[in-house]
């Protein structure tokens, strides 16, 4: 029965290596690759920073002036109800300036002019959108586009340190 056992056990270990040795020999398919593109990724910008860099950049700087203009020359007119309607929007102005820097109010007035640069950047970087990074999703892949758009609003070195103060402070929303 001991011999009948190891006989077996044999045949079986036998079997088993003679299967070893076709495998070895078997061709295995050809790894295929698979493209996966990966999302675009989004365009991310500190609302703070660009807030700031806004209200201190030359274009900001023309649209003031093209006010200024207009109140003169309405005053010139002796219209004082469109030049009140003139001053009052130099008021809303700096009443809106800071409750966005301080998230409490919508950017659109910035988001109109930096459009064209929005646009430019979100194509020659392949870009989704670019949005506010505060109201980004952390999960999705992003590149941040602040110092981007920064440079086109022409911020000065003294705007670049008081948006690094700000964030040191923590005083506006991220």
């Amino acid at each position: 029965m001991k011999r009948l056992l190891v006989r077996a056990t044999l045949i079986l270990a036998g079997l088993s290596l003679a299967a070893g040795a076709l495998a070895a020999d078997a061709q295995v398919p050809a790894a295929k690759t698979i493209n996966v593109q990966a999302a675009p990724a989004v365009g991310t910008f500190d609302r703070g920073s660009i807030v700031l860099a806004f209200y201190r950049s030359p274009q900001w700087e023309a649209i003031l002036a093209d006010r200024r203009f207009e109140l003169n020359a309405v005053k010139a007119a002796n219209d004082t109800a469109r030049a009140r309607e003139l001053e009052k929007y130099g008021a809303e102005s700096q009443e809106r300036a800071m409750e966005q820097l301080m998230g409490k109010a919508p950017l659109d007035n910035i988001l109109a002019v930096l459009q064209p640069e929005l646009k430019e950047l979100t194509t020659r970087l392949k870009l989704a959108s670019i949005v506010d990074s505060s109201t980004s999703d952390p999960n999705d892949p992003s590149v941040d586009v602040t110092s981007l758009l920064m440079d086109w609003l022409k911020a000065s070195y003294e705007t670049r340190k008081m948006a690094t103060d700000l964030h040191a402070k923590n005083l506006p929303p991220k």
